[in-house]
């Protein structure tokens, strides 16, 4: 059996359980930077060798380190997969993968995140109400997009969210900003649609708009990195990066958040760096002269 074959089966089998943009994007990842190279080579005779001429092929060819791991890791996974349905003995073979540090850090201030919201609100009132409710509740984007009537819960002021990037279902406070906008869409929705799903049309559709007011606001103006770049997802950013600079502990934030490694959430610690001075300041102090208890040592 050659890869494309194994291919084949991991589309029938994994990929069509999916989301359609992930079957889109592995697919594509597949067709565009897989198969040109590896497709007809039969899985007996991909090597570690082979693979390192497709990573060094994928970076002659200017792709991020972020979407080479991501192939790389492609190509994994159906290998593995052709291992566990017994297409073939293995071993998979053993590589290295691309270290890159992706993330993005940049935040907005509030006086940014006020005009920003300014400039949706004379654009569009869903955007204005989408991009509140993400500052207010840190959702990812997916998770607002698909966010059904049903989660949320206007009694207890809280939203389940179900089905996340890592797999941990969660629960989020609503404060009053974001509750307002819930209780809204609730009256404005029906119960087959998302939430943010206004007369056939939804939010995600629209992304222009959002974009759109980010330009006239000028955030990315001779930005190059695209870290530092402002996006619908620099939402989140701020969200996380606001709680922190108010003290909030970053257990509690992750949490809100949904991270699933704490190591995730130490990215914002930097905004907080007197939080550990503070904690250790709160300790009583014992030596003698103090006002504790006890025989004093001699």
């Amino acid at each position: 059996m050659d890869l494309k074959e194994a291919f084949g089966y991991y589309d029938q089998l994994v990929l069509s359980s999916l989301t359609e943009k992930e079957i889109t994007t592995e697919t594509g990842r597949w067709q565009h930077h897989i198969a040109p190279f590896l497709a007809s080579v039969p899985l007996t005779s991909i090597k570690n060798l082979q693979i390192m001429q497709l990573r060094k092929m994928l970076e002659q060819k200017g792709l991020s380190p972020q979407t080479v791991y991501h192939c790389l890791s492609l190509l994994r996974r159906i290998l593995r997969r052709a291992v566990e349905w017994e297409f073939y003995a293995g071993p998979i073979p053993v590589f290295r993968m691309p270290k890159f540090d992706n993330r993005r850090l940049r935040f907005l201030s509030e006086s940014e995140a006020r005009q920003l919201l300014n400039t949706l609100r004379t654009r569009s009132e869903l955007w204005y109400d989408v991009a509140d409710f993400a500052l207010q509740t840190g959702l990812r984007a997916g998770e607002i997009y698909s966010l059904m009537s049903y989660q949320v819960d206007l009694a207890s002021k809280t939203i389940k969210i179900y089905d996340t990037k890592n797999s941990l279902n969660r629960v989020v406070p609503l404060n009053d900003a974001a509750y307002a906008v819930a209780d809204k869409y609730i009256t404005l929705s029906t119960p087959q649609h998302p939430l943010f799903h206004i007369n056939g049309s939804l939010a995600i559709r629209h992304y222009k708009i959002f974009r759109g007011a980010v330009a006239k606001c000028g955030f990315n103006i001779g930005v190059k990195d695209r870290r530092e770049r402002v996006c619908f997802h620099t939402l989140r950013h701020t969200f996380a990066s606001w709680l922190v600079q108010k003290g909030w502990p970053l257990a509690m934030v992750g949490e809100l958040l949904g991270h699933k490694d704490i190591k995730m959430t130490m990215r914002y610690a930097h905004l907080a760096p007197d939080q550990g001075q503070v904690a250790v300041s709160s300790l009583p102090y014992l030596r003698a002269g103090s006002s504790c208890q006890g025989k004093s040592l001699s």
